[in-house]
């Protein structure tokens, strides 16, 4: 499914503005997508991948040989998340990974279901899916993705609304951004504009 925008998140070449490098040869990459979407019953789901590739070919003591580009991690997470920012419903898939029992974890990602991707949701996390409970990827995949939630409910209240669907929910508080980065300086010009509605 294309989506309007996604092809400067795909685009590998194209789109950095960095300085100009050092002679130097490529030799890894990760990828971090989130995807969100309003649902018709309100919910919205935020879609994850966590995919990790080297661009030449190599022979691993665990899975042979691997082609140039395969992926070395390759997860996936769907939270479906409530209006209250709680998780719904959560699906895991790993068609990647490194060890062929890596996603014998999979179920233990359930426990996350019910549990609040605001404020305290890291620490929640890792008490849940702790050590051999979970997996180092995936909670980074989850780090992002609560991140990126906190955009979804944002997103959806400039997103077009269809004849009967709820009010979007607000979750900006003014006094919760305050210093709480460079733009949201209390002495900044941001700051003041907000503070002014």
């Amino acid at each position: 499914m294309a989506i309007p925008g996604e092809d400067l998140h795909a685009d590998l070449a194209g789109g950095w503005v960095l300085p100009e490098p050092a002679p130097r040869e490529a030799v890894h990459t990760r990828s971090i997508v989130c995807r969100s979407f309003r649902r018709d019953d309100g919910l919205i789901d935020i879609d994850g991948r966590f995919i990790d590739t080297r661009p030449f070919a190599y022979d691993s003591d665990f899975r042979g040989p691997c082609e140039s580009g395969s992926a070395l991690h390759n997860m996936q997470l769907r939270l479906t998340v409530k209006r209250d920012r709680t998780i719904h419903a959560l699906a895991s898939a790993m068609p990647g990974t490194p060890y062929s029992g890596c996603a014998e974890v999979n179920a233990n990602f359930q426990r996350l279901v019910g549990l609040s991707l605001a404020r305290g949701f890291r620490k929640a996390l890792r008490e849940r899916l702790a050590g051999v409970e979970g997996c180092t990827h995936i909670l980074a995949l989850l780090d992002t993705m609560a991140a990126a939630a906190v955009q979804s409910f944002a997103s959806t209240a400039y997103a077009p609304r269809k004849p009967g669907q709820a009010e979007p929910v607000r979750i900006w508080k003014l006094e919760s951004l305050i210093d709480s980065c460079w733009s949201y300086r209390s002495d900044g010009p941001v700051m003041r504009q907000m503070q002014q509605r």
